[in-house]
């Protein structure tokens, strides 16, 4: 009786030691960097990130926040030329990233010419800048990108004195 009870003890311990409670954690850093553009600056007011770890993308369910390190109004002309700067440092559960969103708020300008004018960004504040990253987060382990934002390609001329934002955002990864 005793071996019995010794033995389901020792299987719920192992049991519970196996679940997905005690998944370790990996570190993602994000970097932000622009390809030079024309313009006189191109500014994105970044208010998160977020990754999806989930097979499902269009609820909200598989979406988790990331702690930013720099938030708010960005001049992504000042990170061409190598320069970048850090949005997140975050631990993360391990697992698997799918997706990120880069969520913008409503004070994205453009300056033309010395004239500062709103940049429309449709999309971006409502569901964010979407885009894949297909990543494997293993415990303990840094992994590292970079969101290069191409602003010549994503600043959308519209003709009658207004520019909208299509963003053109490529992953790198180290």
């Amino acid at each position: 009786m005793k071996n019995r009870i010794l033995s389901i003890f020792l299987a719920a311990a192992l049991f519970t030691a196996c679940s997905d409670d005690d998944k370790g954690t990996g570190t993602l850093k994000v970097h932000l960097t622009d390809a030079p553009a024309t313009y006189d600056a191109v500014l994105i007011d970044l208010q998160g990130l977020k990754i999806n770890a989930s097979s499902d993308s269009t609820t909200e369910s598989g979406w988790q926040n990331l702690t930013l390190d720099t938030m708010g109004q960005i001049d992504l002309l000042m990170l061409t030329n190598g320069n970048s700067i850090l949005l997140t440092e975050d631990e993360i559960p391990e697992g698997r990233i799918n997706q990120m969103r880069m969520i913008l708020g409503s004070n994205n300008e453009i300056v033309v010419d010395g004239d500062t004018l709103d940049l429309e960004t449709p999309s971006a504040q409502q569901s964010g800048l979407k885009f894949n990253i297909h990543a494997d987060i293993v415990d303990g382990e840094t992994y590292s990108m970079t969101l290069d934002f191409d602003a010549e390609k994503s600043v959308i001329n519209k003709g009658n004195g207004t520019y909208s934002l299509k963003p053109v955002i490529k992953v790198i990864t180290e």
